[in-house]
């Protein structure tokens, strides 16, 4: 319908409207209270005035009210139409800024666009779509990459570099955005990122499959939610960096420095793990079912709830790790160190490889689960003694004397 043949019905209906408002005025007060305002006679009674008086003014304060209701839907969805006008200015605006050659205008397009992304919640996903377009293909007047200041004389692959402004901004705005987990993930597929320097960079929810990020630096990043499906990670440090709930499937991490990563949550099932250095990490409730985690560094760190039927942890070092809630059900603990390491609530009852002299050196509790066998030795039972008592000693020293 066009808008003329709009406004022709919309005046053809208040006509209408207008018309029987005057005849339900006329008429309404003798059909609604009739019965009323005559006697059996059929006379007109002495309250007669005061009930017809009163009809119309309640049928007339109806009508006020609904034509005030009326007039304020109708500036509601002016002040709407105007707002969506001005949205759609600063966006045009915003886009022609990012186009611009010169880098403080596309910087205040990035920003612009931010502002719009926080103050319209249903263009956030097309802002993250044109952000995440923007830094795939930088409209730079430097190169997307630029070398690192005092870099050395390096070969082209190896050669240390930084994100240029505007491609730091934009991701910068996108990791900001109001709701990552409601707006559509970033698509940065197979971006290269060979050697740059990414210390910090907030790329929660993104889209790095395929990624080049050999020799990156990702220490302290953020990358909560992440895919990294396939990425290309050879000498990348994601030392202290934030990877909960991240997506590895098909990566190698055998040269991948991880020092005290923040896994909690994320999918390792069935990943080789071997020689990778994950002393300190945080992997709370991380799926490595059926992951080969020989020869890899794992003093001091954090299992807690994690799933582990079915690893394989065979001589692995664990000292001073925390293993509580844990489960082991199928997995290969021969020869592993468990200095230390925190079993409690852990389940260890279908274990492999498990022998008294491992688990004396570990701290047991009543709630740990052991294979029968272990858990009906005398010395076994003695060590789950010793290590409630201590704990409950530690318990009584660390709480403050009231």
């Amino acid at each position: 319908m066009s808008p003329e043949t709009k406004r022709r019905a919309a005046w053809a209906a208040g006509a209408v409207g207008g018309a029987l408002f005057v005849a339900g005025l006329i008429w309404g007060p003798w059909f609604l209270e009739g019965h009323h305002i005559r006697d059996k006679n059929g006379n007109l009674v002495s309250s007669a005035g005061i009930i017809i008086t009163g009809l119309r003014t309640a049928l007339l304060a109806i009508a006020a009210g609904a034509i005030g209701g009326l007039g304020l839907w109708y500036t509601h969805k002016n002040h709407e139409l105007s707002r969506e006008e001005q949205v759609t200015g600063r966006y045009v605006e915003g886009i022609k800024l990012l186009g611009s050659e010169n880098l403080h205008e596309r910087l205040g397009g990035i920003y612009s666009l931010e502002r719009i992304m926080k103050d319209s919640e249903k263009d956030q996903a097309t802002i993250v779509e044109v952000l995440a377009a923007f830094i795939r293909t930088p409209a730079s007047d430097q190169d997307a990459k630029t070398p690192a200041p005092d870099a050395g004389p390096e070969s082209e692959d190896d050669e240390p570099a930084v994100l240029a402004i505007d491609v730091l901004a934009a991701l910068t705005v996108l990791g900001r955005r109001p709701d990552p987990y409601g707006t559509p993930i970033a698509d940065l597929r197979r971006i290269d990122w060979r050697n740059t320097d990414l210390e910090h960079a907030n790329l929660q929810h993104v889209d790095l499959t395929g990624a080049d990020l050999r020799g990156a630096d990702l220490r302290r990043a953020d990358l909560r939610g992440t895919v990294l499906a396939g990425a290309r990670l050879t000498g990348a440090d994601f030392g202290e960096a934030h990877l909960m709930e991240v997506d590895l499937r098909g990566v190698n991490l055998r040269e991948v420095k991880l020092r005290g990563v923040n896994l909690g949550g994320a999918n390792l099932r069935e990943m080789r793990l071997g020689m990778v250095d994950l002393t300190g990490a945080q992997l709370k409730k991380t799926d490595l079912r059926g992951a080969d985690l020989r020869a890899a560094h794992l003093r001091e760190s954090n299992f807690s709830g994690a799933l582990l039927m079915r690893a394989n942890l065979t001589a692995l070092d664990l000292t001073d790790s925390v293993l509580s809630a844990a489960d082991f059900r199928g997995a290969n603990l021969g020869l592993a160190h468990l200095v230390r390491a925190d079993l409690r609530n852990a389940d260890l009852s279908r274990a492999e490889g498990l022998s008294v002299e491992q688990l004396l050196h570990s701290r047991l509790y009543d709630n740990t689960k052991l294979p029968k066998e272990l858990k009906a030795d005398r010395r076994i039972k003695d060590h789950i003694k010793k290590c409630v008592e201590e704990a409950k000693w530690r318990a009584d020293i660390d709480t403050p004397n009231r």
